[in-house]
Protein backbone atom coordinates (compact mmCIF):
# COMPACT_ATOMS: atom_id res chain seq x y z
CA UNK A 1 0.00 0.00 0.00
CA UNK A 2 2.81 2.42 0.90
CA UNK A 3 4.49 1.63 -2.42
CA UNK A 4 1.29 2.39 -4.35
CA UNK A 5 0.89 5.75 -2.60
CA UNK A 6 4.53 6.62 -3.34
CA UNK A 7 4.10 5.72 -7.02
CA UNK A 8 0.89 7.77 -7.29
CA UNK A 9 2.59 10.73 -5.60
CA UNK A 10 5.55 10.47 -7.99
CA UNK A 11 3.25 10.41 -11.01
CA UNK A 12 1.20 13.37 -9.80
CA UNK A 13 4.25 15.48 -8.92
CA UNK A 14 5.93 14.55 -12.20
CA UNK A 15 2.95 15.91 -14.13
CA UNK A 16 2.98 19.38 -12.59
CA UNK A 17 3.55 21.80 -15.47
CA UNK A 18 6.53 24.12 -15.22
CA UNK A 19 5.69 27.70 -16.14
CA UNK A 20 8.23 29.09 -18.60
CA UNK A 21 9.82 32.44 -17.73
CA UNK A 22 8.17 35.60 -19.02
CA UNK A 23 9.98 37.08 -22.01
CA UNK A 24 11.60 40.39 -21.12
CA UNK A 25 10.78 43.38 -23.26
CA UNK A 26 13.49 44.71 -25.56
CA UNK A 27 16.05 46.74 -23.63
CA UNK A 28 14.94 50.41 -23.97
CA UNK A 29 18.37 52.00 -24.43
CA UNK A 30 16.78 55.34 -25.35
CA UNK A 31 15.05 55.48 -21.92
CA UNK A 32 18.30 54.80 -20.09
CA UNK A 33 20.36 57.26 -22.13
CA UNK A 34 18.17 60.22 -21.08
CA UNK A 35 18.39 59.47 -17.34
CA UNK A 36 20.10 62.17 -15.33
CA UNK A 37 23.39 60.95 -13.88
CA UNK A 38 24.30 63.70 -11.43
CA UNK A 39 22.36 65.07 -8.52
CA UNK A 40 22.28 66.18 -4.92
CA UNK A 41 19.53 63.95 -3.57
CA UNK A 42 20.01 61.77 -0.50
CA UNK A 43 18.22 58.51 0.27
CA UNK A 44 18.54 57.07 3.79
CA UNK A 45 16.70 54.26 5.42
CA UNK A 46 16.46 50.86 6.96
CA UNK A 47 15.47 47.57 5.36
CA UNK A 48 13.98 44.68 7.31
CA UNK A 49 11.35 41.96 7.38
CA UNK A 50 9.40 40.54 10.31
CA UNK A 51 8.96 36.82 10.85
CA UNK A 52 5.56 35.34 11.65
CA UNK A 53 6.69 35.24 15.26
CA UNK A 54 7.45 38.96 15.24
CA UNK A 55 11.26 38.76 15.10
CA UNK A 56 12.91 41.48 13.03
CA UNK A 57 15.40 40.33 10.38
CA UNK A 58 17.43 43.16 8.87
CA UNK A 59 19.21 43.50 5.55
CA UNK A 60 22.51 43.46 7.47
CA UNK A 61 25.41 42.78 5.12
CA UNK A 62 23.13 42.55 2.08
CA UNK A 63 22.97 44.58 -1.11
CA UNK A 64 20.68 47.62 -1.35
CA UNK A 65 20.39 49.47 -4.66
CA UNK A 66 18.48 52.10 -6.62
CA UNK A 67 17.05 50.88 -9.93
CA UNK A 68 15.93 53.74 -12.23
CA UNK A 69 12.28 53.47 -13.26
CA UNK A 70 11.95 52.62 -16.95
CA UNK A 71 9.64 50.31 -18.89
CA UNK A 72 12.31 47.61 -18.36
CA UNK A 73 12.37 47.97 -14.56
CA UNK A 74 8.57 48.36 -14.50
CA UNK A 75 8.30 44.93 -16.11
CA UNK A 76 10.62 43.46 -13.47
CA UNK A 77 8.65 45.10 -10.65
CA UNK A 78 5.25 44.00 -11.92
CA UNK A 79 6.05 40.50 -13.17
CA UNK A 80 8.84 39.33 -10.88
CA UNK A 81 8.43 41.28 -7.65
CA UNK A 82 4.64 41.61 -7.44
CA UNK A 83 3.48 38.49 -9.33
CA UNK A 84 6.48 36.25 -8.49
CA UNK A 85 6.96 35.18 -12.11
CA UNK A 86 10.47 34.50 -13.37
CA UNK A 87 11.81 36.51 -16.29
CA UNK A 88 14.22 35.53 -19.03
CA UNK A 89 17.87 36.59 -18.66
CA UNK A 90 18.37 40.34 -18.39
CA UNK A 91 20.18 42.36 -21.03
CA UNK A 92 23.91 42.73 -20.28
CA UNK A 93 23.67 46.55 -20.59
CA UNK A 94 21.28 46.75 -17.64
CA UNK A 95 23.89 46.57 -14.86
CA UNK A 96 25.75 49.70 -16.00
CA UNK A 97 22.67 51.77 -15.12
CA UNK A 98 22.50 50.55 -11.52
CA UNK A 99 25.02 53.09 -10.26
CA UNK A 100 23.84 53.43 -6.66
CA UNK A 101 24.63 50.29 -4.66
CA UNK A 102 25.59 49.80 -1.04
CA UNK A 103 25.68 47.17 1.68
CA UNK A 104 23.33 47.61 4.64
CA UNK A 105 24.96 47.92 8.06
CA UNK A 106 24.28 45.59 11.02
CA UNK A 107 20.94 47.31 11.68
CA UNK A 108 19.87 47.15 8.02
CA UNK A 109 20.53 50.88 7.55
CA UNK A 110 21.73 52.30 4.25
CA UNK A 111 22.48 55.67 2.67
CA UNK A 112 22.91 56.99 -0.87
CA UNK A 113 24.28 60.46 -1.63
CA UNK A 114 24.60 62.47 -4.84
CA UNK A 115 21.54 60.77 -6.32
CA UNK A 116 20.19 62.25 -9.55
CA UNK A 117 16.56 63.39 -9.44
CA UNK A 118 14.01 60.93 -10.72
CA UNK A 119 11.98 57.84 -9.92
CA UNK A 120 13.69 54.68 -8.66
CA UNK A 121 12.90 51.26 -7.29
CA UNK A 122 14.68 50.98 -3.96
CA UNK A 123 15.54 47.28 -3.60
CA UNK A 124 17.06 45.26 -0.76
CA UNK A 125 17.51 41.60 0.03
CA UNK A 126 16.71 40.20 3.46
CA UNK A 127 17.44 36.49 3.87
CA UNK A 128 18.01 34.22 6.84
CA UNK A 129 17.93 30.50 7.56
CA UNK A 130 15.58 28.68 9.91
CA UNK A 131 15.27 25.03 10.93
CA UNK A 132 12.70 23.07 8.93
CA UNK A 133 12.07 20.51 11.64
CA UNK A 134 13.22 17.74 9.35
CA UNK A 135 16.51 16.27 10.58
CA UNK A 136 17.67 19.70 11.71
CA UNK A 137 18.17 21.02 8.20
CA UNK A 138 17.96 24.75 7.53
CA UNK A 139 15.77 26.44 4.96
CA UNK A 140 16.34 29.87 3.42
CA UNK A 141 13.62 32.37 4.24
CA UNK A 142 12.95 36.02 3.54
CA UNK A 143 13.25 37.63 0.15
CA UNK A 144 13.60 40.85 -1.75
CA UNK A 145 11.77 43.99 -0.80
CA UNK A 146 11.22 46.90 -3.16
CA UNK A 147 9.47 50.25 -3.18
CA UNK A 148 9.06 52.93 -5.83
CA UNK A 149 10.47 56.26 -4.65
CA UNK A 150 11.04 59.73 -6.08
CA UNK A 151 14.31 61.58 -5.46
CA UNK A 152 14.63 65.36 -5.70
CA UNK A 153 17.79 67.45 -5.81
CA UNK A 154 18.78 68.97 -2.48
CA UNK A 155 16.31 66.87 -0.50
CA UNK A 156 16.77 63.96 1.85
CA UNK A 157 14.37 61.05 1.61
CA UNK A 158 14.01 58.75 4.64
CA UNK A 159 12.56 55.32 3.90
CA UNK A 160 11.58 52.30 5.95
CA UNK A 161 11.78 49.45 3.46
CA UNK A 162 9.68 46.47 4.52
CA UNK A 163 6.52 44.60 3.50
Amino acid sequence: MKYLILVLFSVIVGCVPVTPPVQRIQFPLSEYKILETEGTGIVKGQAFLKTRGGDVKTAAGNLVFLNPVTSYSDQWYEMNYLLHKSLTVKDSRYDQYIVHKTIADADGKFEFTNVAPGAYYLVASVFWEAPTGYQGSLRRQGGYIAKKIKVENGKELKIILTR
